[in-house]
C-alpha cells in the first residue's frame, strides 16, 4: 500500500483524469512511487498548459473587442479583428455588432437647453438680416453665396455683395475673441459627422436642394418668411419634415455623440434637455446688448451719411467701398448671432430634429421665433417709412402671394431637409465652422469641415445642370 486509505487519495488528487489513473494504481499495486509521481506531474503540467492557452484565447478576444471599442488601428488590431469576425457566425455576429460601441474622436455631447442665449442669438441674426435690408435692400440667404463662384463668370453683384458676406460670415472666428465669446466656438470648429459617405452624401444634399428651392433656413427660414412669403412658408414646413424624420429614421445624434444616459446600471438616466436648462450669465447678457447697440449705431450713422450725401454720396466710388464694407461687417454680426445660438453646433441642430428623444432640445425654434418676431415688424416698418435704401437701391420683395407654389420647391425643401437632418448642418453655420477650421489652420478637403464645403459645392453644381437640362428640354 502507498497510500493509507482511499479517501486521502481523492483529497489530494483533484483532476478526475489523474484520479481515475491512480485508483486504477491503488488497486492494482503494480507501479512504485515514483512512477506515481511522474504520472501525477506529467497530468499536471498537460492540465495548466491547457488552461494558459484557454486564457489566452481569450484574451485575445476581450483585447480584439476593446481595440474596437476605443478605436485603436494597428496591425495587431487588424489580425485580431479579422480571426475575431471569421470565428464569429450568424445571431452571435450580431449581437458582437450591437455590443462593440462605434468608435469616435469627437467629445461627448450633453443636450441642454439654452432659452436666453437661443433667444439673444435670434435677435442678433435678426438685426444682421434688417440691416443688411435697411442699407442695401437685400435679405440674407446663405445658400446663394456659394453658386455665383462655381461656375464660369462672377458678375459684379457676386464681387461687391455676396463675396464680402461670406468673407465676413468666414471671418466671425477672428473677431470672436475680442468680443469675449471665443469659448462658444472649440478651437478648429465642432466636431462634424464621423463618416465620410455619409457627410458628403449629406451636404450634397443639402448643396442640391437649397439651390433647387432657392433657399434654405436663412433665405427661406428667415429672410423668406420675415418678407411673409407663403412660398418660403411652403418650403420651410417642407424641409422641417424632412429634417426631422432624416434625423430620427438614421438616428444623426449618435454620430455626433450626443449623451443620451449617464450613470451606469440602475441608477442610470435619461438626459433630459429641458430639465438641463441653463440660464444666461448677467455677462453675457450685458454683451449682447452692447453688440446689438453697435450694430444699431453703425447701420444708423452710415444711413444718416448717405441720405444727407455727407461724406458718403450715392453713386460714389467711396459709396460703393462702404456699401461693400457694410456686407462685410453684416456677415460678421449674422456669423456672431449663429455662435451666440449655438446654430454652428450640429449636435444643438440634430438634438431639435430628433423631437421624439428625451434630448429633444427647442432651442432652434426658439432662435427662429426671436428672430422673426422681430424681422416681420421691423421689414413692415421700413417698407412703409422708406421708398428706398440707405445707398438708394430698391428693396427687394418677396413673391407674391398668388405664386404657385411649384414642385421644385417642394421638392427642394425635402432634398435640402434630408440633408440637412443627416448631417445637422446647413449652410451659414458651415461657412463658421470653415472659418474656425481656416484660423486652426486644420481645414482639409478629405474630411471635416473643408470636405463638407466641397461636397456642398458639388451639391449646388449639380442642381445648376439638373435645372438647366430641365429648361432646355421644356
Amino acid at each position: 500500500m502507498i497510500f493509507a486509505s482511499e479517501e486521502l487519495l481523492n483529497y489530494l488528487l483533484r483532476g478526475t483524469y489523474a484520479k481515475k489513473v491512480y485508483l486504477y494504481i491503488y488497486k492494482r499495486e503494480r507501479h512504485t512511487k515514483l512512477e506515481m509521481q511522474s504520472l501525477f506531474a506529467q497530468q499536471i503540467s498537460a492540465s495548466n498548459a491547457a488552461a494558459c492557452a484557454r486564457r489566452s484565447s481569450r484574451d485575445k478576444n476581450l483585447t480584439s473587442k476593446l481595440n474596437g471599442r476605443i478605436g485603436i488601428s494597428n496591425p495587431m488590431q487588424s489580425s485580431a479583428s479579422s480571426a475575431l469576425k471569421s470565428s464569429v457566425k450568424g445571431r452571435r455576429r450580431k449581437q458582437m455588432r450591437r455590443k462593440i460601441s462605434i468608435a469616435h474622436h469627437g467629445a461627448d455631447y450633453v443636450a441642454t437647453f439654452e432659452p436666453e442665449n437661443a433667444a439673444a442669438g435670434g435677435v442678433i441674426l435678426a438685426a444682421a438680416v434688417l440691416g443688411r435690408y435697411l442699407s442695401t435692400g437685400e435679405a440674407i440667404g446663405c445658400s446663394h453665396l456659394v453658386s455665383p463662384f462655381s461656375f464660369s463668370g462672377v458678375s459684379k453683384d457676386a464681387w461687391e455683395t455676396k463675396l464680402p458676406l461670406f468673407l465676413g460670415i468666414v471671418a466671425t472666428p477672428l473677431v470672436l475673441p475680442y468680443l469675449g465669446l471665443a469659448h462658444l466656438l472649440p478651437t478648429g470648429g465642432y466636431e462634424v459627422i464621423e463618416g465620410t459617405s455619409r457627410l458628403v452624401l449629406a451636404m450634397i444634399l443639402v448643396g442640391f436642394g437649397s439651390k433647387l428651392g432657392g433657399g434654405c433656413t436663412s433665405g427661406h427660414g428667415l429672410s423668406g418668411i420675415g418678407r411673409l412669403s407663403v412660398r418660403s412658408v411652403a418650403n420651410v414646413c417642407t424641409f422641417m419634415v424632412f429634417g426631422a424624420l432624416a434625423a430620427t429614421m438614421f438616428n444623426t445624434n449618435a454620430l455626433l455623440h450626443v449623451v443620451t444616459t449617464t450613470g451606469k446600471g440602475k441608477a442610470a438616466t435619461a438626459v433630459n434637455a429641458i430639465a438641463n436648462t441653463v440660464a444666461a450669465t448677467q455677462a453675457d447678457k450685458a454683451l449682447y446688448g452692447k453688440i446689438l447697440a453697435s450694430a444699431f449705431a453703425g447701420y444708423a450713422t452710415i444711413g444718416y451719411l448717405a441720405k444727407n450725401n455727407i461724406l458718403i454720396k450715392r453713386g460714389s466710388n467711396l459709396a460703393g467701398a462702404v456699401k461693400s464694407a457694410v456686407h462685410g461687417a453684416t456677415g460678421v454680426l449674422f456669423g456672431v448671432g449663429l455662435v451666440v445660438s449655438q446654430m454652428v453646433n450640429p449636435a444643438k441642430v440634430s438634438t431639435f430634429l430628433q423631437f421624439t428623444q428625451s434630448t429633444w432640445d427647442p432651442s432652434l425654434g426658439v432662435v427662429m421665433g426671436a428672430a422673426l418676431a422681430a424681422i416681420i415688424p421691423g421689414i413692415l416698418i421700413i417698407k412703409n417709412q422708406l421708398n428706398t435704401s440707405t445707398f438708394g437701391d430698391a428693396f427687394k420683395l418677396p413673391d407674391p402671394i398668388t405664386a404657385d407654389i411649384d414642385a421644385k420647391l417642394i421638392v427642394g425643401g425635402a432634398i435640402f431637409g434630408t440633408g440637412w437632418g443627416l448631417a445637422g448642418m446647413c449652410p451659414g453655420p458651415l461657412f463658421v465652422n470653415v472659418g474656425a477650421a481656416l484660423t486652426n489652420q486644420s481645414l482639409s478637403a478629405t474630411g471635416g469641415c473643408g470636405l463638407a464645403l466641397l461636397s456642398f459645392w458639388v451639391g449646388q453644381t449639380l442642381a445648376r445642370i439638373t435645372r438647366d437640362v430641365l429648361e432646355g428640354s421644356a
